[in-house]
């Protein structure tokens, strides 16, 4: 039967929010309208931050993505041809990138994020989908795990393009893969002109959202984040994300980053933090002040770790994500992500656009 979901409460209270306005007008399709050049881009909400070798990115609201060659101080607004609101991006090469988001909206630069066109959305998500797992529904009658996501696919017909991709990561310029929301993932070996859809790969029975990525040491092997305590172990090699069992708590985790000794270090609902040195059998709480829910996590070329709290706190650890203490900043407002900038400075991306700040040494 259709599963039938409440609303969940999670970091869809930041990310959904704009959605939900630009839907309020029902003829108005942002699959089908391009952005609109903004004075003010940089200044407008902002979801993610990236450096790409000189260059950095940052997407927001209304399909923009923004580019700046001068280490943050100015930003360039690409061409793109949705009005979904984009939360992830990622280069393999400096020409070639790709960028999700809201809608099940994927897009792909081919001039270092420039200009943009549209590989994939939520209409062909649920359809291409459907076909898929009504084929092998008919190829493996025996496998118990297909029908619910025959089920799953019409569910996502029947709702239209609302999933958002939280995150997209390219292994190289043939393959990415993006994850999202109620467990939505797809992959392309071919640099986007196809992508499939391979829940069926990962042990998410639950269709929990999935949130971050952090590489583990061994290459093609990733810690992947997500609600309710959902933690998976992805190999790309094996194609499979097996679930961890033994979580610290059963709340959701919204980042994660890799310490500079290999370890995992997760962020969550609550200001949550945990570590784990042996991809999840064990498990530290890491030792911190009270903050609100942790909504990034990176490392700094020097190996120090950054936590942004959704509030707007940023915290340092310089041992390897074992204790983090606050960073004493101006107040910042609601962050959603962040970047190491030139020097000691650091990128920070929210409600208040990007702001560019030194950080004490």
């Amino acid at each position: 039967m259709i599963i039938k979901r409440a609303f969940r409460a999670t970091l869809f209270t930041l990310l959904l929010a704009p959605w939900s306005l630009l839907h309020a007008e029902k003829d108005f399709d942002v699959l089908a309208q391009p952005s609109v050049p903004s004075h003010i881009a940089s200044q407008s909400l902002i979801y993610s931050l990236r450096q790409i070798g000189d260059r950095y990115f940052a997407t927001g609201i209304q399909g923009q993505i923004l580019y700046s060659n001068d280490g943050g101080e100015t930003w360039e607004q690409a061409q793109t041809p949705v009005r979904s609101s984009l939360l992830s991006i990622d280069f393999p090469t400096p020409e070639q990138g790709w960028a999700a988001g809201h809608e099940g909206v994927i897009l792909h630069s081919s001039d270092g994020g420039k200009t943009w066109e549209k590989q994939y959305d939520g209409i062909q998500y649920a359809t291409e989908g459907l076909a898929f797992y009504q084929k092998l529904a008919g190829e493996e009658p025996d496998n118990e795990t297909i029908p619910p996501l025959v089920e799953e696919m019409k569910l996502a017909i029947e709702q239209g393009a609302d999933r958002p991709f939280f995150k997209v990561r390219c292994q190289s310029d043939t393959r990415c893969n993006a994850l999202g929301a109620y467990g939505m993932t797809v992959v392309t070996f071919d640099g986007g002109k196809t992508w499939e859809n391979n829940m069926y790969r990962n042990e998410n029975e639950n269709f929990n959202h999935m949130y971050d990525y952090a590489p583990l040491p061994e290459p093609g092997r990733y810690f992947i984040a997500g609600e309710a305590g959902l933690l998976l172990i992805a190999d790309i090699n094996e194609r499979i994300g097996r679930r961890i069992h033994s979580v610290p708590w059963e709340g959701s985790f919204f980042s994660s980053a890799a310490t500079a000794d290999g370890a995992i270090v997760m962020g969550g609902l609550r200001g949550r933090m945990f570590r784990t040195a042996d991809e999840g059998t064990t498990w530290t709480a890491v030792e911190k002040p009270a903050t609100s829910s942790i909504i990034a996590a990176i490392r700094l070329s020097d190996d120090r770790l950054l936590a942004a709290g959704a509030a707007g706190e940023i915290l340092v650890s310089s041992d390897n994500g074992f204790h983090f203490s606050l960073v004493p900043l101006e107040e910042l407002g609601p962050l959603s992500s962040m970047a190491q900038g030139p020097g000691d400075t650091l990128l920070v991306g929210g409600a208040k656009g990007i702001q560019k700040i030194t950080l004490p040494r």
